[in-house]
């Protein structure tokens, strides 16, 4: 059973439908839990699975009532990452959004009743910050054995760069194997090309003129090159020009990639989908801060 805190618009509930696909033989992952106190994240979630949305803040909440002693409880943490990343405030001591995952850190620190084990996602910059040393702390004084690493979809065969954090933390004695990437040379799996849409939207052509200020700058991705692949898609795609994401030469033109190639890149399936009032300027932020599929379904394995 896991629990998906900080669950905006379903990412870790997509990987473990995936894995369930794929493991019919075994029973299946549940998750009893999402929550996120975004709305319209909620709503999307709540749009592709069959699951509540609780939306509230976790440092309001009693965290007690999700740590299942003596079950198989997991809980996946995706906390905001913008006070620890290069683009942010880089001042996560003053900043609240950092309130969650101290609220997180102090009850694995004080409380009684623990979850079995618990998985961690956000920026490589999260690592080395306090709130990492504290929350690495607390999880070995409570009898966790811990892993943590930084992974990325293109040591898995998927032509997108989307570097990461990851914790796995688990309340055994058992040592933790991190998941086996490709050796280096290894063709992608799948192409740029293969996730691009036969029609795309004509609004996904930039200007020119843009083009030709941003060259130097811009990611621009050439689908006839195999070896081609697309830069990390971040929630500022479609409002910021230069590092947000990378761009498709299609002719003579260049585009932004529409919101459903990014999905296919970070492994969303074809039965995922937005409401159709959600924007495409909104879908493309909700998939700047989601996660990367492939590897959300490897850190998951490493429990089962």
């Amino acid at each position: 059973m896991v629990i998906e805190f900080f669950c905006g618009i379903g990412g870790v509930s997509e990987a473990i439908r995936q894995l369930n696909a794929e493991r019919l033989d075994r029973s299946p992952i549940s998750v009893s839990h999402a929550i996120d106190i975004d709305g319209q994240c909620a709503a999307v979630h709540e749009h592709n699975f069959d699951l509540h949305v609780e939306r509230r803040t976790i440092e309001s909440m009693n965290l007690r009532e999700f740590a299942e002693s003596g079950q198989d409880c997991s809980w996946w943490l995706s906390p905001p990452c913008q006070p620890y990343c290069r683009r942010g405030r880089k001042d996560p001591k003053s900043d609240r959004r950092c309130d969650a995952i101290r609220s997180i850190i102090g009850f694995l620190s004080s409380s009684e009743r623990l979850p079995q084990s618990l998985l961690l996602e956000n920026v490589p910059e999260f690592a080395s910050s306090t709130d990492a040393v504290n929350l690495r702390q607390a999880l070995h004084k409570r009898g966790f054995v811990t892993w943590g690493g930084e992974l990325c979809p293109t040591q898995f065969g998927i032509p997108n760069l989307r570097r990461r954090y990851y914790l796995i933390a688990r309340r055994d004695s058992k040592e933790i194997q991190p998941p086996v990437v490709r050796p280096r040379g290894v063709h992608w799996a799948y192409t740029v090309r293969d996730v691009l849409e036969p029609n795309p939207s004509p609004e996904l052509l930039v200007d020119p003129a843009i083009v030709d200020a941003y060259a130097n700058a811009m990611d621009i991705v050439r689908p006839a090159d195999r070896s081609s692949r697309a830069a990390c898609f971040g929630s500022g795609y479609g409002k910021s020009i230069v590092r947000s994401g990378s761009y498709v030469r299609d002719g003579d033109r260049v585009r932004r990639f529409s919101p459903l190639e990014v999905a296919r890149l970070l492994g969303y399936s074809e039965t995922f989908g937005f409401p159709e009032q959600v924007s495409t300027r909104r879908r493309w932020k909700m998939l700047g801060n989601s996660v990367s599929i492939v590897v959300v379904k490897r850190i998951l394995a490493t429990l089962i």
